[in-house]
């Protein structure tokens, strides 16, 4: 008899030979993560690379959780697919997160980090309150979610914790000093957790996305305070999507650890090499010298998606540029 090999993948991912999912085979290992009836969560779903997952993953047979503050989008993508349930909520709540897990069952497969925000500007000019925010979000949600999946996943030795993270975690540049941090953050993590458990059942991967075609970077020129309908250059958000699927799917292969997309913008890695570093700092500088000239982001004429009106959100009550909600 020879060597097990997974099936192709189909219109509904994976096909497993090894045991039901989260069943041990008879070498002791658990089977892949299959897309078809897993049970997906992903954060903010309400636009761009989280509601192309969502509804990528639904379409390949995956019961998804959608969450998002966006309640008209969350809804309208809830009528594409009978597989979604939109949550409304706000990551950085405790009392919401709870409510995230409890729209599962309590059971997750799958665990898509993808909510995020962003600030630019110049380290000396922004807010505390804005730096707390972009940690609350980008980095300390992401962990809480994952801790509160995480026993289940052990336990069934089952499961697949798939973190959105950035090239701008590969190389830090201004005028995005802090956000560049927070996606230190998340691929540190990322890294971490996947070598702590390795072996139990559970696959961490990261997907590092280069400019993304959606608003998420004019909104971050505003603090995220403010409604943008414009979107920035770059890959489609469904590429990014479909990256997602990938480290679901081969997450267990050499080298889908972590995934840039495009390809080509893994490369960024190399800017903490020596000889390189040097030309990185010399364009770094270049920027920072521009970006004095943008100076903070002014106050919001309207509020942010999905927020009521005022200066700021009930999650970031301080008015002096804390970013307001998930872009994505």
């Amino acid at each position: 008899m020879g060597p097990w090999k997974p099936a192709p993948v189909g219109a509904f991912g994976v096909s497993v030979r090894r045991g039901r999912r989260g069943e041990a085979g008879a070498s002791g290992q658990t089977p892949w993560v299959r897309v078809r009836n897993s049970r997906v969560v992903v954060t903010g779903a309400s636009s761009g690379i989280g509601l192309s997952t969502a509804l990528l993953l639904a379409r390949r047979g995956a019961e998804v959780v959608a969450v998002g503050r966006n309640v008209a989008r969350l809804h309208e993508m809830a009528d594409c697919s009978p597989r979604i349930t939109p949550v409304v909520a706000d990551v950085t709540v405790e009392t919401d997160r709870a409510r995230i897990i409890d729209a599962a069952d309590g059971r997750v497969d799958v665990l898509v980090n993808n909510a995020g925000v962003g600030w630019t500007g110049m380290v000396e000019q922004m807010p505390a309150a804005a730096a707390r925010g972009l940690f609350e979000t980008n980095v300390l949600a992401l962990i809480d979610l994952t801790q509160r999946v995480l026993p289940g996943m052990l336990e069934r030795r089952h499961g697949h914790v798939c973190n959105i993270a950035s090239v701008a975690g590969f190389v830090s540049v201004p005028p995005v000093s802090v956000y560049c941090a927070t996606k230190f953050a998340v691929q540190g993590f990322s890294e971490g957790l996947r070598r702590e458990v390795g072996g139990r059942g559970v696959v961490v991967t990261c997907v590092n996305p280069g400019p993304v075609s959606t608003r998420w970077l004019n909104r971050a020129m505003v603090a995220d305070r403010m409604e943008v309908d414009t979107t920035w250059s770059g890959v489609p958000p469904g590429l990014v999507a479909f990256a997602v699927y990938r480290a679901i799917l081969l997450g267990r292969l050499p080298f889908f650890g972590s995934i840039a997309v495009p390809r080509l913008a893994g490369l960024s890695r190399l800017g903490a090499v020596p000889g390189i570093v040097g030309t990185v700092d010399a364009g770094a500088a270049a920027l920072g010298f521009l970006s004095r000239f943008l100076g903070p982001p002014g106050p919001p004429d309207h509020p942010a998606e999905g927020q009521p009106a005022g200066p700021a959100s009930s999650a970031h009550p301080d008015p002096s540029g804390a970013p307001a909600a998930p872009p994505r």
